[in-house]
Order: structure tokens, then sequence, then C-alpha cells
């Protein structure tokens, strides 16, 4: 006989994440709050461009922290709308089946503070983050060029197959046209 208790759901673990521009956006770093273990992470980027590009690699860092650690049932919150949305986000999403979701900046609030804080992690962590979405970028290009090259590849196709329905609509018109020709030349011959 089955215990009741041992099917309940198992909450949703909700990890929140936020990025900050530090010396004029010169510099940046990212948070993860797991509000589930109370656990706070922050990490200092390097050669990074933009505050968005920053937010992304919040989110890109959240899931591998959710895959290191083999947590389930996860879902990144970020307050950045933008990075929420890329393609590579949600494609992410769905591949590691990990909710990710935009919330107001004022429901992120721990997360912000912490991407204020000094950073907890050491450079090897950066190290590991940059593999990772050196990784995911490239497949994620690789997919894009073959996508391209598809519709490409398609197009010709569709254009090739037009110009033949073209020759042999053409065609069939000379065909009909001669038989034509060929008619009446038989009723000339039969008067």
């Amino acid at each position: 006989m089955t215990n009741p208790n041992t099917n309940l759901k198992t909450p949703r673990r909700l990890i929140y994440v936020d990025a900050s521009g530090m010396n004029n956006n010169s510099t940046f770093k990212i948070s993860l709050y797991d509000k589930g273990n109370n656990a706070t992470h922050t990490l200092q980027l390097q050669d990074i461009a933009h505050n968005n590009l920053a937010e992304q690699y919040a989110i890109f860092y959240a899931v591998l922290y959710v895959k290191k650690n083999n947590f389930k049932k996860c879902h990144i919150l970020c307050d950045n709308q933008s990075a929420v949305q890329k393609e590579i986000i949600k494609r992410l999403s769905k591949k590691y089946v990990i909710g990710i979701s935009w919330i107001p900046r004022e429901a992120n609030i721990i997360a912000d503070k912490i991407s204020k804080l000094e950073a907890t992690k050491k450079e090897e962590e950066w190290n590991l983050l940059k593999l990772f979405v050196d990784l995911i970028t490239e497949q994620e290009e690789h997919l894009n060029t073959s996508t391209k090259t598809s519709s490409t590849s398609t197009h010709s196709i569709h254009e090739e197959l037009e110009k033949m329905k073209e020759t042999l609509k053409t065609k069939n018109t000379k065909i009909s046209n001669q038989a034509q020709q060929i008619n009446s030349l038989k009723e000339k011959m039969r008067k």
C-alpha cells in the first residue's frame, strides 16, 4: 500500500537572477538567489559589452547552476524582459525543462542587492560559465546557419520548380497548337 504523503507534489524551486553594472557599466556582476536553500552567488563578468548581455549571462549561470546541482522543477526569474525573450534562452528553457520568466524589478530586490556585493565565486566559475555560453552560442549559430542554408536551398528548389512549370506550360501550349494545326490539315485533306 502506498503512503499518500509520498505522492505530494514537489514545490517549484525559484531562482532569482540579476546583473549590475559598475564603473559606468565598464564592469558587470551577476547574482543568483536560490530561494529553495537561501543560497546566494555573485560573479564578476569579464569582457561583457552591455547590461542586456550581462542579464543573459545571469540566466545562463542559473541554468548551469541548476544542471550542476541536478535540481528538478526549477523556475528562473529575471527582471530583464529582453534577455528572457531571447531565442537562445527560450531554447535552453525548453531543452532543459526549466521555466524562465520575466518579473518586475521590484519583485527582484534580493538578487538586485546581491549583484552589488563583492563577488563570491572565483574566476574558475567565470571560466566555466564562459565555456558553457560559448558552446551554446556556437550551437545556436550552427542551428541558425543550417536553418538559413536549408531555407535558401528550399527557396532555390521552389524557384527551379516554378521555372519547370512555366517550361512545361509553354511546351503544352505548343503541342496543343500543333495538334490543332494537324487537325486543320487533316480536315483540309478530307475535302
